[in-house]
Order: C-alpha cells, then sequence, then structure tokens
C-alpha cells in the first residue's frame, strides 16, 4: 500500500497541511481535457484558463447539437422496437450527461464552496498520524477509480470510433451506438468524424461528471472516520496516564465538526438529488434495453460494443451506490465510537452533552436520488430486478412485431 501511495502521490499531490485533496484535482484535469470547463478546482494560470475556455466552447455546442441529431432519429424510428431501443441506449445516455452538465454549473458556486469547506476540514481536523494515514488511503482510492473508470469509457468509446471508420456502411447511421440522423449536405467522412468524435468526448465527459459526485461522497466518509479516530484523545491508555486534551472542550470540536458534516451532507444533497434522480431511473431503462439488445444481436460489431456499454453504466451505478452505501454505513458507527471513550471518567456536564451527540449521531447520513431511493447496495440490485421486468416487456414487444 506504501508503494502504491508514493506512485498515486506522483499524480496530483495531495498535502494535509495545505488542504490539497489531489483526487479532486485530478478529476478537474480529466474534465478540462474533454472540454468540460471545471476551472478554480487546481492551481491554474491565466492562459491555462483562457485555453479551457476556448476549448469548450468549440466542444460543448458541437456535442449539444449531435445529441439534438440522436434525438430527432429517435422521432423518426419509434415503431420500430429494434432500432428505437438502440437509439435511447445512447440517447439516453448523452442526456443524462447534459443533464449533469447543467446542472454542474447551475450549481458551480456551491460546488465550490463544498469543496473548500473539505479542504478546511481537511487542514484543520486532520491531525494524528493515523488519520493522516487514513487520509492518503482514501486519496489512493479516489485516484484509482477516477482513473479506472475514465479508460474503461475511453478504451468503450474509442473502439466504436475504430469501428465506425473501419466498416462505415455498416456503422455509421444505421447500427449502435452510432443510431443519428446527420444532416445529408455533409461529405460521409465528416459525417463519420463527427459521429466518432461526438461518443468519444461524450463518453469520456461523463466520469469526471460522476466522479466529482462520487468523490464529494467519499471525502465526506473519510470525515465520518477522522471523526470516528477522534474519540481516541479521550480515552486513557492502559497505565492510566491523563488525557493529552482537555476533554470538554475535545467534544466541543467533534460536535462541531459532526455538525459541519451535516450541513455538508445537506448541501451536497440539494445539489445532487434531482440528477441523481434522473440518473436512476435511465439507467434502469438503459441497463434493461442493453440487455434486450443483447439477446436479440445479430452477431454485428455493434453486438460486441453493447457489451462495452453494458460494463459502463454498470460501473457508472455502482460506484454511486457503493460510496454512498459506504458514507451511510460509516455515519452509524459515530454512536459506537463516543460510547466506547472513558466517559465514566469525566463530569455530568460532560455525559450530557455526549448523549446530546449520541442521540444526533443516530441519524445516518443517507444520499437519496430524488429524496425517492437512497443511494445504497440495496438500490443497485433492485435497479437490476427491474431491469430484469422491463427485458421481459420488451422481449414480448419484439415478439409480436416479427
Amino acid at each position: 500500500m506504501s508503494r502504491l501511495q508514493e506512485v498515486t502521490q506522483r499524480i496530483w499531490a495531495s498535502n494535509v497541511d495545505a488542504g490539497r485533496i489531489g483526487s479532486l484535482e485530478l478529476n478537474a484535469w480529466l474534465a478540462q481535457l474533454t472540454g468540460i470547463p471545471l476551472v478554480g478546482f487546481r492551481p491554474e494560470s491565466r492562459i491555462e484558463r483562457l485555453g479551457v475556455l476556448a476549448r469548450s466552447t468549440f466542444i460543448l455546442p458541437c456535442l449539444f447539437c449531435y445529441v439534438c441529431l440522436e434525438i430527432y432519429d429517435l422521432v423518426l424510428n419509434w415503431a420500430d422496437v429494434d432500432v428505437m431501443t438502440q437509439n435511447v441506449l445512447m440517447t439516453l445516455t448523452h442526456v443524462g450527461y447534459w443533464v449533469k452538465v447543467m446542472n454542474t454549473y447551475y450549481h458551480y458556486g456551491e460546488i465550490k464552496g463544498i469543496v473548500s469547506q473539505l479542504s478546511y476540514l481537511t487542514r484543520t481536523c486532520v491531525l494524528s498520524g493515523r488519520q493522516r494515514s487514513t487520509f492518503h488511503d482514501v486519496e489512493v482510492e479516489n485516484k484509482l477509480v477516477c482513473l479506472m473508470y475514465f479508460c474503461l469509457v475511453v478504451f468503450s468509446s474509442s473502439t466504436a470510433m475504430v469501428m465506425l471508420l473501419t466498416v462505415p456502411d455498416e456503422m455509421a447511421g444505421q447500427r449502435f451506438p452510432f443510431r443519428v440522423q446527420m444532416p445529408g449536405y455533409l461529405p460521409p467522412l465528416v459525417q463519420q468524424l463527427y459521429m466518432g468524435l461526438s461518443v468519444i468526448w461524450i463518453s469520456c465527459g461523463t466520469p469526471p461528471i460522476d466522479n466529482m459526485n462520487v468523490l464529494l461522497m467519499n471525502q465526506i466518509c473519510l470525515h465520518l472516520k477522522v471523526l470516528n479516530m477522534a474519540f481516541d484523545a479521550l480515552e486513557r491508555d492502559t497505565r492510566g496516564q491523563r488525557l493529552q486534551v482537555d476533554p470538554h472542550s475535545w467534544l466541543q470540536s467533534i460536535i462541531q465538526y459532526h455538525c459541519s458534516l451535516i450541513k455538508l451532507r445537506q448541501r451536497m444533497e440539494r445539489v445532487y438529488r434531482l440528477p441523481m434522480m434522473f440518473q436512476f431511473v435511465s439507467s434502469l431503462v438503459v441497463v434493461a434495453m442493453t440487455v434486450f439488445q443483447m439477446l436479440v444481436g445479430d452477431g454485428s460489431n455493434s453486438s460486441m460494443l453493447v457489451y462495452f456499454m453494458l460494463s459502463g453504466v454498470l460501473c457508472q451505478i455502482f460506484l454511486y451506490c457503493w460510496f454512498g452505501n459506504e458514507v451511510f454505513e460509516q455515519s452509524k458507527t459515530l454512536s459506537a465510537s463516543a460510547f466506547r471513550c472513558d466517559w465514566l471518567q469525566f463530569d455530568v456536564r460532560f455525559r450530557r452533552c455526549l448523549v446530546t451527540f449520541m442521540v444526533n449521531a443516530d441519524r445516518p447520513f443517507l444520499f437519496t436520488a430524488g429524496g425517492f431511493m437512497g443511494l445504497t447496495l440495496t438500490s443497485f440490485t433492485n435497479i437490476l430486478s427491474k431491469s430484469y421486468s422491463v427485458v421481459a416487456v420488451l422481449r414480448q414487444m419484439y415478439g409480436r412485431t416479427q
């Protein structure tokens, strides 16, 4: 693990004392590479910012037009179940991309405020050697998640681009993932490049937008772990030596720390709950239609790409549910950690404050999708089971058209 930490520290190094969260800086850089101008989340020169904004000004309108053309093709082919499902797979995914991008910029100031608050808590609350070690372990996990998810999508979309250029007559505008109605006045080569590059850019832009939410959730989880460790300072050692901190002021700082995390969770919930609701509903449909295409596929190149699509969508949903579940489970341990301290050795005032903290800590941190579904592993299994039901309906509809 130490070797892995050393390697990942070379990729946007994290620094506890400076409050630098390297995983968020890495994610912002990946977003800028794909044309999403997430500026202000890492050290940048003025020229770098202008370059990012100029690149985004060109890329984002082109991608928006491409999604509109996909929707137009969906309207034209709504009656054909096979073609419709091929189109919906990418159209829903790409519309979800734009929903999350617009939500990010609508709440841009709030997200920057959340990151700033997390940086402040890192500087002021991650103190002991054990807490610092936990911080770096979490940063290794965050960076690996960012890079692995991004590389998975890059590989899938690049493979699709190669197939498009290899067999353009079979793929371009005809098969998944290039079901789109292109303007007839464009030369064929321009159409193919526009299709391929648009799919690559939107696909590669999705992980940084998703990871922003995922990384913030995991930062909350990190601080819940640090908060649990803060009670270690209220335990005497086996020789009964005096505490190194004043118990009253230390408990007061723990309560303030907990209140800060509660407010952060509430702010994140307000920012991401509606996009998460769209994400979960669309993911249910996309998973169902992906499995349907796998069942009725004709063995062409497009059928192979469907497997990549399914792996990407499942990875996307699983990351949300896994890290949301981690926060939920970690928050439930706060009361037990508080009870384990040597509260019998302290006065009545301390015990009353401790009881108040434990009562508040019994309310777990639960991120939701629009307030209807918690981001937990149970929700992940529910999506898979509901998708199976949708697949059964689609197969019946497809059988009647044959």
